[in-house]
């Protein structure tokens, strides 16, 4: 039996280790936490290969029957994606037992179930379990978060971007309620120009708080936008929506964006939206520098865990959360325990 130790700062990525080293039939022996020689915490996993196996992964590979000559390079690729799914699942579940498995009692093991069932990815729930177990704020060492504004010690210009729909127009209108309530100089902005009625709902939310409002249809409207604008604390700036299929209008108006000299450029996705059409959302807007994410539609999905996976996949400052469609309605800053209530809350149903 061939028998190895693989080391690592977390045990996910030991076990991953594992299977680079000795393939998916590995058998993990034992997992021991430790410190290296600076003090940091690392994890040793034992792993075990049988002979038989290795003989005849051996085996297979030299009588590997070589391809006909008419199989096709298109054939081949296909084969060769299939079973890269398959092992590609067959790994995920044998890592999620394997993290399971490491859990210290039932209790932080239980959390990490929750986790898991919530949306949150194995190797996060792993890091997070044992703080939602006792109660405590999830994530906050882990997770990138933002600092909350305050608009009426230092000018804002907030640009809320992201994919239609995802209630941009919704969060400007409840912060600009929210703020107006408090006293802070509130003005509205919108990009949303070439659709029908893009603007009007942000205009009339405008009309009644009594704040001034202006469009802005290329970087030659951002002086006058400004200028109508120029008594604002904080100026929302709401844009036209993505569509991650066709750029070239996102590619035009981040000109405006950086006319505007936003300080916060707030990536807005709700959270009812599909997990790999988020990541994939993610990375296009690393092009167009944003730096914080607000999750609209909190109340419409039952696997509220994805958004912990978006942030550690996107390193993006968590920021606003919103629940509903009342103005100003149910909104806050996203906080460790605002994320524990929510995966508590949910978990609870």
């Amino acid at each position: 039996m061939q028998i190895r130790i693989f080391t690592a700062p977390r045990l996910h990525e030991a076990l991953a280790l594992v299977r680079q080293g000795l393939g998916p039939d590995a058998i993990v022996l034992d997992r021991m936490e430790g410190v290296d020689k600076d003090g940091k915490k690392v994890w040793h996993v034992h792993a075990a290969l049988d002979d038989e196996e290795v003989n005849r992964q051996k085996n297979d590979q030299e009588n590997k029957p070589k391809p006909e000559v008419e199989t096709t390079h298109v054939h081949q690729m296909e084969a060769s994606m299939h079973r890269l799914e398959r092992i590609v699942e067959g790994l995920g579940r044998k890592e999620e037992e394997n993290l399971r498995h490491a859990m210290p009692d039932k209790i932080t093991q239980a959390a990490f179930d929750h986790l898991v069932t919530l949306g949150v990815a194995p190797a996060y729930a792993f890091d997070l379990a044992e703080d939602y177990a006792n109660h405590e704020p999830t994530g906050a060492a882990m997770l990138p978060w933002g600092e909350r504004i305050k608009p009426s010690n230092k000018s804002v210009v907030m640009l809320l971007a992201g994919p239609s729909g995802a209630g941009k127009t919704l969060l400007a209108a409840k912060l600009a309620t929210y703020y107006s309530m408090r006293g802070v100089r509130v003005g509205l902005l919108s990009t949303d120009v070439d659709r029908m009625g893009g603007s009007d709902v942000l205009k009339a939310y405008a009309d009644i708080l009594g704040v001034p409002f202006a469009t802005l249809r290329g970087e030659g409207d951002v002086s006058e936008a400004l200028q109508a604008t120029d008594s604002a604390q904080l100026l929302l700036v709401d844009s036209e929506g993505w569509n991650i299929h066709r750029l070239s209008k996102m590619k035009k108006q981040s000109v405006v964006w950086d006319a505007l000299h936003c300080t916060h450029r707030i990536l807005v996705m709700p959270a009812n939206m599909d997990e790999s059409d988020g990541m994939e959302l993610l990375l296009e807007a690393e092009a167009f520098q944003m730096s914080e994410i607000a999750f609209t539609k909190l109340d419409e999905t039952s696997r509220p865990g994805k958004v912990i996976n978006w942030a550690m996949a996107s390193k993006f400052r968590l920021s606003y959360g919103v629940f509903g469609s009342e103005v100003p309605g149910k909104m806050g800053w996203l906080t460790p325990k605002a994320l524990t209530s929510l995966l508590e809350r949910q978990s609870q149903k």
